[in-house]
């Protein structure tokens, strides 16, 4: 695989990482191309330079998924980023900002750009999210400087660089975080930006072989039905520090090598009632010895939460616990479990023991059990 080395711009990295400095570190990957990195984030921007302008994807000041809650514009972070791209960009103007999805990591400053001339690039339902922290009176100042992509695709190219946003729905790709998201391919580079997208499995290898998680197989199937030919791809999540594009074709022989979540979950389901509550020991132990991913049992759980089949999220609730009984979310799944199925003193119990675990624990509990159970339920009623 061709590794593409960082080379600083003008200073060393040291100058640029210290916490009084005023601008973000920004590190050259190929001529016209270049990672912006955040001192309290994980996650970094793409700068695409263009002969009269510059276009940045992405802007991750709050390093936040969907789990983020009193969404705000992070205003100082978003100029400080200009500012970054004035000092080393002096004489081209950022002129396009365009972003995968509304999680923080994704986009955490809006108004700053706006002010300063920049055209957003968005969709229609990830921009009504953000109107959490972009007030009505910036939506209608700068109306004009916000453009949706609502078709496949929208270009943005002159003669020397282009990207393509091509926009896809989740009822079309079910692993995608959020309701509709933006992939960005850069021809140029023959590079497809990918955002938290390309999740790869860190764990161990599931029964002898690569685990496909759901959004890789999403995103490679996304690549092939549009007859996109990648050479590499970018995840600018969860790699602050990286030092490589990652090649297709790894991507391309984990399909077709590896065992995707998909899989495993169907065999889960597949396993009848009875054997799921007497022979609960026997079948943690098997997940255990070939690392099948606790997560995957916590979607089973929920996905019949959805349907209604309580007796199954239950027992594999129970095993999720009795892999994971020092995860605060296991005793929170059980919990919400329980209150589905009306026990809400057992329910009570197991969100109390989800803070002992974990007192900063806010994914779950009552409050939010409440809000699945009425959305659930909608469901239900068709």
């Amino acid at each position: 695989m061709k590794k593409y080395l960082f080379l600083l711009l003008f200073l060393p990295t040291v100058a640029f990482s210290q916490e009084s400095s005023p601008f973000n570190t920004i590190a050259k990957a190929q001529e016209g191309l270049y990672y912006m990195y955040y001192e309290g984030s994980n996650s970094k921007s793409l700068v695409v330079e263009f002969k009269n302008y510059l276009a940045l994807l992405e802007v991750p000041i709050k390093d936040e998924g969907g789990g983020a809650k009193n969404l705000q514009d992070h205003t100082e972070g978003g100029e400080k980023v200009l500012a970054s791209l004035q000092h080393y960009f002096p004489k081209k103007p950022l002129k396009y900002l365009l972003h995968s999805h509304w999680h923080p990591h994704s986009i955490s400053s809006v108004k700053p750009f706006l002010a300063k001339g920049v055209q957003l690039i968005s969709t229609k339902s990830n921009f009504e999210k953000m109107k959490e922290f972009i007030d009505a009176e910036t939506i209608t100042k700068y109306q004009k400087q916000i453009t949706f992509v609502e078709t496949d695709s929208l270009v943005i190219a002159d003669k020397t660089n282009k990207i393509v946003a091509y926009r896809f729905e989740q009822k079309d790709f079910p692993n995608t975080p959020t309701a509709e998201y933006l992939y960005f391919y850069l021809p140029t580079y023959q590079t497809m930006h990918c955002g938290c997208m390309y999740s790869k499995w860190a764990g161990a290898p599931v029964a002898g072989k690569n685990l496909i998680t759901g959004r890789e197989g999403d995103l490679h199937k996304f690549i092939t039905s549009h007859r996109l030919k990648p050479q590499h791809l970018l995840r600018l999540n969860k790699e602050k520090t990286g030092t490589e594009m990652h090649a297709f074709e790894t991507l391309d022989q984990n399909i077709k090598t590896g065992i995707s979540a998909q899989s495993i979950a169907q065999k889960m389901r597949e396993i009848p009632l009875r054997t799921l509550h007497e022979n609960q020991d026997s079948l943690a132990q098997y997940i255990e010895q070939n690392n099948i991913p606790v997560s995957i049992l916590n979607s089973l759980v929920y996905g019949y939460l959805r349907t209604q089949d309580f007796p199954k999220a239950l027992a594999f609730a129970q095993i999720q616990v009795w892999l994971k009984p020092e995860d605060a979310n296991s005793w929170d799944t059980l919990g919400e479990v329980h209150f589905f199925m009306g026990n809400e003193k057992t329910a009570q119990k197991y969100a109390k023991q989800c803070k002992v675990i974990n007192p900063t624990y806010q994914e779950g509990g009552l409050d939010v059990w409440q809000k699945d159970w009425e959305e659930y339920r909608k469901n239900w009623k068709k």
